[in-house]
C-alpha cells in the first residue's frame, strides 16, 4: 500500500524538484555575477578614512560633474553613514566640493555664510536642512565640513528645494533680503503698501511650505508681483553693479525658485523637481562655477527614465534626475541603496519599515546570498548580463517592492545588510 502511494507521487516530487531547481540554478548565476563583479566595501564607518576599498568608484566616476547620493527613506540611518563616508571620499579624492541637499536654498546658503563666520556646521544645520539628517550617523559630516572650511578647498554646503525647510528662513530671510534691496537700489522697497502685503505673503508661504496648506490667491499675486518686479530690476546692469555680483546672481535665482514655490499647489505638474534640477543647474554653473557637486536627496528624486519602473507615478512624472540628465548628460552618476533586512519606525505596536523577505527573483535576495554586508554594484559597465537588464523586483524606493530596469533609472547601487533607523542628536542644552 504505501508502495502504490509512493509510486503515484513520485511525478509530483519530481516535479517539485524540478522546479526548486529550476529557481536555484538562475539564483546561482547572479549570485556568482554579483561576488565576481559587485565591489566589496569594507565598512561604512564615517570615520574610516582608508579609501582603498573604494578605488573602483574612481573609475566608475571618471569625467562625472554630478553625483546623487540617494536614500530609500529619509530615516535609514545606515544610508546616512555610508552617505557620510562617501560624501568624504569624493570631496577628498575626487575633487568634489559641493553639497548640495534637497533642503531650501535660501536655508543652506545663510547656513554656509553662517559656518564660514565660525558658526558650528552642526547648529548651521539645524537651521537649514531638514532636521532627520542631523543625527548620529552624519555627525562626522558636520565636524568633516568644520575642519575643511577654512582650507584651499572647503566642501561647500548648498541648497537645491524651493520649500523653506527650517528656521533660518523664518528668522533671517525677509530681513537678508531687505537688505540686498537696498544695497541695490530696489525701487521695491519704497511702495510700502505693496512692499507689506509682499512680507506677509513670504511669512506664509514660509510657513506653509512644508504643509498641505494652500497660499491664498492674495498672497500668490503679491508674491508674483513683488518678485517679477525685483528679477526686472536685477537683470539691469546698471542696478547690479550697486552689489556684488555673487549677490546679485543668488537673490535672482531665489526669486525664481519662490516664485515656483508660490505656484506649486496651483499645478499638478510636478514643479518643485523641475525647480531643484534648475537651482541646481544654477548652483553649479553660476554660483560655485564649475564645481564639481555631490546632491544629498530621496533616491526617488534623484532617479530618472521613470518609464522603465511599474509604477504610474514615476511613468507620469520627470523627477529632478531627469533633469540634472538633461542639463548634464552622461556627467550625471546616481547612486540608488537598498538594503536586506532591518527595521525602520514605529506606528502603536507596527514598525512603518519592516524589511525581512524578499522574492527570490529580486535583486535584494540575489545581493543578500553574497553573504556580504556592504557591495557597490556599477551599473554602467558594457558587460552587464541580460538578467540584470530586464525588469527586476527591487526596494531602493521607500523599500516598496516595485519592478523596474534597474540599469536605466540609476547608475550605480550601493548595499547594506542590515538597515536602521537613524538616532537624532540631542541639542545642546543652551538652545533648548
Amino acid at each position: 500500500m504505501k508502495t502504490n502511494m509512493l509510486i503515484r507521487r513520485l511525478p509530483f516530487m519530481l516535479l517539485l524538484c524540478l522546479s526548486l531547481q529550476g529557481f536555484s540554478q538562475p539564483t546561482d548565476e547572479r549570485v556568482a555575477y554579483l561576488k565576481a563583479n559587485a565591489s566589496v566595501v569594507k565598512n561604512i564607518d564615517p570615520d574610516n578614512e582608508d579609501y582603498s576599498d573604494l578605488d573602483p568608484l574612481k573609475g566608475a566616476l571618471k569625467d562625472k560633474i554630478v553625483v546623487g547620493l540617494g536614500e530609500q527613506t529619509h530615516y535609514d540611518g545606515q544610508t546616512f553613514k555610508a552617505k557620510t563616508r562617501l560624501v568624504k571620499f569624493l570631496h577628498q579624492k575626487l575633487g568634489y566640493s559641493v553639497l548640495a541637499f534637497e533642503s531650501g536654498f535660501y536655508d543652506c546658503y545663510k547656513a554656509w555664510q553662517q559656518i564660514q563666520e565660525g558658526k558650528p556646521a552642526i547648529e548651521a544645520a539645524r537651521k537649514s536642512i531638514y532636521p532627520f539628517w542631523v543625527s548620529e550617523e552624519t555627525e562626522e559630516l558636520f565636524r568633516y565640513i568644520d575642519r575643511q572650511k577654512n582650507t584651499e578647498h572647503p566642501l561647500v554646503i548648498a541648497g537645491i528645494d524651493c520649500k523653506f525647510s527650517s528656521a533660518y528662513s523664518r528668522e533671517n530671510l525677509l530681513p537678508d533680503f531687505e537688505a540686498y534691496l537696498q544695497k541695490s537700489g530696489s525701487t521695491a522697497l519704497q511702495d510700502t503698501a505693496e512692499w507689506g502685503k509682499f512680507k506677509a505673503a513670504l511669512k506664509n508661504a514660509i510657513a506653509y511650505s512644508d504643509y498641505l496648506n494652500k497660499l491664498s490667491e492674495a498672497d500668490t499675486l503679491a508674491l508674483h508681483n513683488t518678485l517679477n518686479r525685483v528679477l526686472v530690476e536685477l537683470d539691469d546692469q546698471a542696478e547690479v553693479q550697486r552689489a556684488p555680483v555673487q549677490e546679485n546672481f543668488f537673490w535672482r535665482q531665489f526669486c525664481r525658485s519662490t516664485l515656483t514655490e508660490a505656484r506649486k499647489k496651483f499645478t499638478k505638474v510636478q514643479v518643485r523637481d523641475v525647480q531643484m534640477g534648475e537651482n541646481l543647474v544654477f548652483l553649479q554653473r553660476e554660483l560655485y562655477k564649475d564645481r564639481k557637486v555631490i546632491v544629498w536627496a530621496a533616491s526617488s528624486h534623484l532617479t530618472y527614465n521613470g518609464t522603465n519602473i511599474e509604477r504610474e507615478f514615476y511613468q507620469n512624472n520627470l523627477r529632478l534626475g531627469d533633469h540634472i540628465r538633461q542639463a548634464y548628460g552622461e556627467a550625471y552618476y546616481n547612486i540608488g541603496f537598498t538594503g536586506y533586512r532591518g527595521k525602520i519606525g514605529k506606528l502603536l505596536f507596527f514598525h512603518l519599515i519592516n524589511v525581512k523577505k524578499h522574492k527570490e527573483g529580486s535583486i535584494e535576495y540575489a545581493l543578500g546570498q553574497t553573504g556580504y554586508p556592504f557591495l557597490f554594484l556599477d551599473l554602467n559597465r558594457p558587460d552587464l548580463p541580460k538578467w540584470l537588464q530586464e525588469p527586476l523586483v527591487a526596494r531602493p524606493f521607500g523599500y516598496r517592492e516595485m519592478r523596474m530596469r534597474i540599469p536605466q533609472v540609476m547608475d550605480g547601487l550601493f548595499y547594506t545588510r542590515e538597515i536602521f533607523e537613524r538616532k537624532p542628536v540631542p541639542r545642546p542644552e543652551n538652545n533648548l
